[in-house]
């Protein structure tokens, strides 16, 4: 059954992405044809780069899960890999695009480009699908404080810690999600027990200090997150750790699955002189995190 297509990475489902996928939606309905988005799991420029680690900002099942709550009703994975580097724009044009997937209709971002060495373009696009006998629209731009938005920008944003930034960027709040795993126990030593994050690797971890909300099951708590190397106490030998203090929260839940929601940042993580000046810096913390969270409606005073 024909369909009209989207494809890139669309790392991110962020507020330029989301034009693209409403503009399909809304083409496809007025055609009478299903809608259908094709994605490459890993951005391809991460397979010229090599670069696996801390780099998506949505990991191959967040991005469906987004892009299926935006009703795109067909949602495919294209791998790209050596073949496809080589392949040639109209090759990938008759291949991806009108044989696997029967396009009578095309959306893209005006930047965007496929084939070997991005030689399929918008112009090249609009030329082929013109010969082929199908739609074709190239999407302008969202921008957002003069910028464009792009998975680059918010990727940039996010591994400087600039979350409120880059939530704007996206049209929802970072989320981290992982199992509670045993950690070494400092935060309950220091008297503010931490639930730690075992974090997909490819996911991008915001550096810093930060209010958050957090789900567990079905209910929804606020605490202050770390993300860092833990300079202090130094026991990670040099492998970044995700890990939470929840608050008014006194439960074991080891194995389970923790969804962190990243609201805002409070301050950069620092070596302090020693572990009581380190309490009360998070005291202080948590002290300023409550505060955003009132004034945000989201706890309420503490007794």
């Amino acid at each position: 059954m024909s369909v009209f297509l989207t494809i890139g990475t669309y790392d991110g489902v962020h507020l330029g992405h989301q034009k693209i996928i409403r503009t399909l939606i809304r083409e496809s309905l007025k055609r009478g044809i299903g809608s259908a988005l094709a994605y490459f799991p890993f951005p391809p420029k991460f397979f010229f780069s090599g670069e696996a680690v801390n780099c998506l900002i949505t990991l191959p099942e967040e991005r469906e899960e987004r892009i299926r709550n935006l009703r795109v009703a067909n949602i495919t994975e294209v791998t790209f890999d050596a073949a496809m580097a080589e392949m040639r724009a109209e090759k990938f044009f008759d291949d991806i695009i009108l044989n696997a997937h029967d396009a009578a209709g095309l959306c893209v971002g005006q930047d965007f480009a496929l084939g070997h060495n991005r030689r399929g373009n918008t112009e090249f696009l609009k030329t082929h699908c013109a010969r082929a006998g199908i739609h074709f629209k190239a999407m302008s731009f969202v921008t957002s404080g003069g910028h464009k938005i792009s998975s680059s920008l918010i990727r940039t944003l996010l591994r400087n810690g600039r979350v409120e930034t880059a939530n704007k960027c996206l049209g929802w709040n970072y989320t981290v999600s992982g199992k509670v795993i045993k950690g070494a126990g400092i935060g309950r030593r220091l008297g503010f027990p931490t639930a730690n994050i075992d974090v997909n690797p490819a996911k991008i971890l915001p550096p810093g200090i930060f209010a958050a909300k957090v789900r567990l099951d079905k209910g929804v708590f606020y605490g202050v997150v770390n993300v860092g190397l833990r300079p202090t106490v130094n026991t990670l030998g040099g492998r970044l750790i995700l890990e939470v203090h929840i608050l008014d929260f006194d439960r074991d839940i080891y194995g389970s699955t923790l969804e962190v929601e990243f609201l805002r940042h409070l301050r950069p993580e620092k070596k302090f002189s020693s572990r009581e000046s380190l309490q009360r810096q998070i005291l202080q913390d948590i002290k300023i995190a409550r505060r955003m969270l009132r004034k945000a409606g989201s706890v309420k005073r503490k007794a």
